[in-house]
């Protein structure tokens, strides 16, 4: 048999829930789920029924062996952070990437300094001179930056910077708007005030462009008041007919625990005050606080990407040393968080000397590049502090819907879902099977097999696939269609990480 890979076991309860407003909504536990035709994933427990003799693992994404991708080159990215956005432009076929430089020490482009709480500890305070710069990419590998000529660093406009005293710019498309203008809109973090201050705690700020390159930022910055630089702007949220961004809370003059905090607008404009979402709980070690959460929507999940920052409890007031690693969290309707896999790591720091040994920080959504989820990120090999240190752009592959799997052993087992309205003809699944076996049995409500669909009459599934098309006998889901099914995997030395109604 062969698997993935090891993963992190999870053997907790089935915790049976569903959130309210999108297609999954349930009045009642054996009310039946309209799942449609998107794909059925095992992060959380909606669609499950029971587990007999199966275990769910969570698989983490796999280093790219030519790792780093772009490592800092000009004096503009002293250092660099991916606290931004990489995607794929189905239009001209490019991968775009948004990233964080910090400039180099010396006299910065503005020809001031940040004077910061950060200088009393020994940090050069203009190493905090942020600029948002921009790389572009044929295969999202081989990565170019090219010479734009809109920012002047240093009297000459010879360098791929999109715009100066900024950071962690958030980008997305939105279609949705008519002005040609505010196509492409970023929530990104301002550094400095106009007189030269630092922005220290006062909030983020937005910006529109035609093309995601020239960006006017907007008058009444900022636009969410009161929280940190660190933020993810999730776009607009059909569930809820708003925008939506995630934004850490200040821990200036109050609260001194990270935590991760959710605010909405209806026209981009004018932003509520964030309310929190995820909190660390008893459950989480002493001294562990929230970074950031990047969240993006997947096949009708919210999947955070937690930054859990590892702080030392003996530390006084704001906590400033400690790794940074990735966790993942789940939610059906963005705003109530389940962590996923006993709050194990999904992205683990690397061993010490490592270039991922101290932090990592991811961009706001993974790529789809055929049948894989690329993950870029940025690692230091040392802990958050103030310190100097390089920062290269990464990479790490997911298979397609990878997240997590549910896992047979020798031992036969098998998984029934809740009840659903069948809205399709076909069955596929994404499993790992090699050595092993899957087949499906379909029943109704009552647990009942329908004519035709019982285990007997299902082909055996005993390959690799992320798509592979379940059949039966002498019988098909055509004539299922819109009525309320379950199905009834039987697992085998095997792996399943989703399935499909078509």
């Amino acid at each position: 048999m062969e698997l993935a890979d090891p993963g992190t076991r999870l053997d907790r309860n089935l915790i049976h829930s569903a959130s309210r407003g999108n297609e999954h909504t349930m009045n009642g536990q054996n009310q039946p789920l309209f799942i449609g035709t998107r794909r059925q994933l095992f992060v959380d427990d909606v669609i499950i029924q029971q587990l007999n003799g199966a275990s769910r693992t969570l698989h983490q994404p796999a280093r790219y062996a030519g790792n780093p991708l772009m490592f800092p080159l000009y004096p503009w990215e002293g250092r660099m952070e991916l606290y931004g956005t990489v995607c794929h432009d189905t239009e001209t076929g490019q991968f775009r990437m948004w990233y964080t430089g910090l400039g180099e020490m010396g006299i910065s482009p503005m020809g001031v300094k940040n004077e910061t709480r950060w200088a009393h500890l020994g940090f050069d305070p203009e190493r905090l001179l942020y600029s948002i710069c921009y790389a572009t990419s044929g295969d999202g590998i081989f990565w170019e930056r090219p010479n734009l000529g809109i920012v002047d660093y240093r009297g000459s406009t010879d360098n791929n910077v999109v715009v100066f005293n900024a950071s962690a710019a958030n980008v997305i498309r939105d279609d949705r708007d008519p002005d040609p203008n505010r196509l492409y809109k970023s929530l990104f973090y301002e550094s400095l005030d106009p007189d030269g201050t630092s922005n220290e705690g006062d909030g983020v700020s937005i910006a529109f462009s035609p093309d995601g390159l020239h960006w006017t930022k907007h008058a009444g910055n900022p636009v969410i008041s009161k929280v940190s630089d660190s933020h993810t702007l999730l776009g607009w949220d059909e569930l809820h007919d708003q925008y939506v961004a995630y934004c850490r809370p200040s821990v200036h003059g109050g609260n001194t625990t990270r935590r991760i905090g959710r605010s909405v607008s209806d026209d981009f404009i004018h932003w509520s005050d964030p309310q929190e979402v995820l909190v660390p709980d008893e459950q989480d070690p002493p001294g562990l606080q929230f970074y950031n959460m990047p969240v993006f929507k997947y096949e009708g999940l919210y999947l955070g990407q937690l930054l859990a920052y590892h702080t030392y409890p003996e530390e006084p007031h704001v906590r400033i040393f400690g790794n940074i690693d990735v966790q993942l969290a789940v939610s059906r309707d963005g705003i109530s968080w389940e962590r996923v896999a006993d709050r194990e790591p999904f992205m683990p720091n690397g061993p010490p000397g490592s270039m991922d040994a101290g932090e990592i920080y991811v961009a706001n959504a993974p790529v789809m590049v055929d049948d894989e989820l690329w993950f870029y990120y940025s690692p230091c090999p040392v802990e958050h502090g103030p310190t100097g240190r390089s920062g290269p752009i990464c990479l790490a592959k997911l298979r397609l819907d990878g997240f997590v799997s549910v896992d047979a052993g020798e031992s036969p087992a098998t998984l029934v879902t809740r009840p659903f309205v069948c809205a399709g003809d076909s069955l596929k699944i994404n499993a790992a099977a090699r050595g092993g076996l899957i087949s499906v049995a379909v029943i109704d409500e009552q647990e009942m097999q329908y004519d035709g669909f019982a285990k007997s009459d299902s082909a055996i599934f005993d390959g690799d696939s992320v798509r592979h098309e379940m059949s039966w006998r002498k019988a098909s889901l055509a004539g299922l269609k819109g009525k309320v099914i379950r199905l009834k995997f039987y697992l085998r030395n095997c792996q399943l990480f989703s399935f499909t109604i078509q």
